[in-house]
């Protein structure tokens, strides 16, 4: 018997399992994602990851769409490395309907460059756009924010927002207790 969604009743008890199983394949798609790059895998990264129209954005004016291109992005970008090691944390999902939904994770990424083996660190965010596909979950857009790197010189991503400081750094009263 429904009930009306409230605390504890059938509905949103049925509708919490659901988001809960859909939050786990969510984030597994996610992860998939990360363990895919470090195989160095172009072909399962597409395949696996991301809607037959998804779009990686590259910075604020230019994007890589479709399983095509995709492919050929992600072949030529880790042909550059001769290891990575992506980490990914703090994921947030919010669903935007019945098959979408919206997810942030931040990212730490290792990459040891393969022509002088300098290390590349880029730690930032995705923000992700997913679509429940026949296949399961796959991200429709994603974006990549960075909050900073090391070792890469002109990364095309764009900047995690962060508020401005204070004009006046404000000190808390200390209690000596």
């Amino acid at each position: 018997m429904d009930k009306e969604p409230g605390n504890g009743s059938p509905a949103t008890l049925e509708r919490r399992v659901w988001e809960l199983q859909q939050r786990e394949l969510i984030t597994e798609t996610l992860v998939n994602y990360c363990m895919q790059v470090d195989r160095n895998d172009p072909a399962q990264i597409v395949e696996q990851v991301f809607c037959e129209d998804g779009c990686f954005e590259l910075g604020e004016r230019h994007a890589v769409v479709g399983h095509d291109n995709l492919r050929l992005m992600f072949a030529k970008t880790l042909a550059a490395f001769s290891a990575t090691s992506h980490h990914l944390s703090n994921v947030v999902i919010r669903f935007t309907g019945e098959a979408s939904a919206e997810a942030t994770a931040y990212i730490y990424a290792w990459h040891l460059h393969a022509a002088d083996g300098h290390r590349i660190d880029l730690w930032g965010r995705y923000q992700d756009r997913l679509a429940l596909t026949p296949k399961g979950w796959r991200i429709s857009r994603r974006r990549l924010l960075a909050a900073g790197s090391d070792g890469w010189e002109n990364a095309p991503f764009g900047a995690v927002e962060r508020l401005p400081n204070p004009a006046h750094t404000p000190s808390p009263a200390i209690t000596r207790r």
